[in-house]
């Protein structure tokens, strides 16, 4: 079979320059110069048809074309330009402007009816000419990946955007008359090319397509009763269904201190009654959250491990992420960043720094080795009886050491019970001035480390403790974290912008 030959088939069925191209195997560049592509391959096209329709990547030189009477028998007109320029002017008629990410994914749902077309020309071409048409392998390069090497390309070129796997999505669902009409005529093939599978309309799927209906498994005399070989050209081109748009995931980082004594880490209900008026993270995402999506509850809160509600977080304060998904914006100017972070200060419970948006693979690094990272903490404790200089040296300990830490009574009803090895880095104490039964301890932990516990023992459940070490009470009055030992995100200030 000669490239000549083919073509001259192709166009007799009322094969458009492009799907002659896709019969003929063209990849990537091949479809930008059809005339280029076609003298390259050896082939000559009618001069009406190629004047008919677009070099490929339409261009806003390009004159307006007089509509065309009839459209490609196999593609039903998905690559021309009368087509691409609807497509067009259908994305930016939606919330397109809406969205300021500067890359864009194309999503295409094709009506079956493309697929079905694919087979009727595949068979077509057996009969013409012959066995050079294997009955295993598709005889085109398939539309879908067409779609992707031509359409693509275009509406980024239209768009003025470039091509992002993580991007704005733009679902596009395109439809045409004759899919139910053919899709009926597939179910009644469907009962007699495979009888022992009773199939309804619901279950004949684009997977089902792909797998059964190839020459070698479907007689093509069977089915031409169903459905013509070659397919026809039709009249009317394919029409846009529906055009959804999902904003690309977003991930805003900083760090948070934690400066009230009666705030939960999140939402605190008990038996589906708030315990607490509001949380670190509502805070959080009340003043960052609406600037980038309006499904505000549908964005996700992580940082770097947790506070009890009467412990405070200070020093750079805490790691956090938020996962925004649908987001209109991608970037986060230092001005509105400055914004958000005033705005959360203003509650007086929670303070953010360092407020920036960070590539997604990043956000990662906020549980990346979490039981590895060390945390400060700075414990005010208190004795029964006077503390002692021994006391004192007992509690100054600049080498490490393990512990066995049961898990705590007071969290067993989210934690299953473990007894965990933990680290203890260095402990270091101090008397509080002016107060003997008062101590000040500075404590460097591995991760994981439930403060408290190590303290006061918890009735030996956690060993040794702070209080097996000196032999006597000792509990904890109040809990600061002060450092963690994470350096991420980046510092940035961003109150130069002012």
């Amino acid at each position: 079979m000669k490239n000549q030959e083919l073509v001259d088939y192709l166009v007799s069925c009322g094969v458009c320059t492009i799907c002659q191209l896709r019969y003929l195997r063209a990849r990537g560049t091949e479809y930008n110069d059809i005339n280029q592509s076609f003298q390259r391959l050896g082939v000559k096209v009618p001069e009406n048809q190629l004047e008919d329709e677009t070099n490929g990547i339409s261009t806003d030189e390009q004159p307006l074309k007089k509509p065309r009477l009839s459209h490609c028998s196999t593609c039903l007109g998905i690559f021309s330009e009368d087509f691409q320029r609807e497509l067009i002017e259908g994305i930016i008629a939606s919330d397109f402007g809406k969205y300021d990410s500067e890359g864009i994914v194309l999503a295409i749902t094709m009506p079956m009816s493309l697929q079905l077309r694919q087979l009727s020309m595949w068979f077509a071409l057996q009969r013409k000419f012959g066995p050079t048409v294997h009955s295993n392998s598709p005889p085109d390069v398939p539309i879908k990946e067409a779609v992707k090497l031509i359409l693509h390309p275009i509406i980024c070129k239209k768009l003025d955007k470039k091509y992002d796997a993580n991007g704005l999505m733009i679902s596009i669902d395109l439809r045409h008359t004759v899919e139910e009409h053919e899709v009926d005529k597939l179910v009644e093939l469907n009962r007699v090319a495979f009888p022992g599978k009773t199939l309804k309309r619901i279950e004949i799927s684009r997977g089902l397509l792909e797998k059964q209906y190839q020459p070698s498994r479907v007689k093509a005399e069977t089915y031409e009763k169903y459905l013509p070989i070659p397919p026809p050209a039709v009249d009317e081109s394919l029409s846009l269904k529906s055009i959804d748009l999902q904003g690309p995931m977003v991930c805003v980082a900083g760090r948070y201190r934690k400066l009230s004594r009666e705030l939960s880490h999140t939402p605190w209900l008990l038996q589906g009654v708030r315990q607490m008026e509001d949380s670190i993270e509502e805070i959080i995402i009340r003043s960052v959250g609406p600037h980038f999506t309006e499904t505000v509850p549908k964005i996700t809160f992580m940082s770097s491990g947790r506070e009890d509600v009467d412990v405070r977080c200070l020093g750079k304060g805490r790691p956090f992420v938020l996962e925004i998904p649908n987001s209109r914006h991608s970037s986060l100017t230092k001005e509105r960043a400055l914004a958000m972070e005033q705005a959360v200060d203003k509650s007086g419970k929670v303070s953010i720094l360092n407020l920036q948006v960070v590539p997604r693979e990043q956000a990662m690094h906020i549980k990346t080795g979490e039981e590895q990272k060390r945390k400060y903490y700075r414990a005010l404790c208190a004795l029964k009886e006077p503390a002692t200089l021994e006391i004192l040296q007992k509690l100054q300990i600049p080498e490490s050491f393990d512990i066995q830490q049961k898990t705590p009574i007071r969290v067993l009803h989210r934690r299953p019970l473990h007894t965990r090895p933990r680290t203890i880095y260095s402990v270091k104490a101090r008397l509080q001035r002016d107060n003997p039964l008062v101590l000040v301890i500075d404590i460097v932990t591995q991760a994981g480390t439930y403060i408290k516990e190590l303290v006061h023992g918890e009735f030996g459940r956690t060993t040794p403790s702070f209080s097996s070490i000196i032999g006597k009470p000792i509990d904890i009055q109040a809990l600061d974290v002060v450092g963690i030992d994470l350096d991420w995100p980046p510092e940035v200030d961003n109150s130069l912008s002012q």
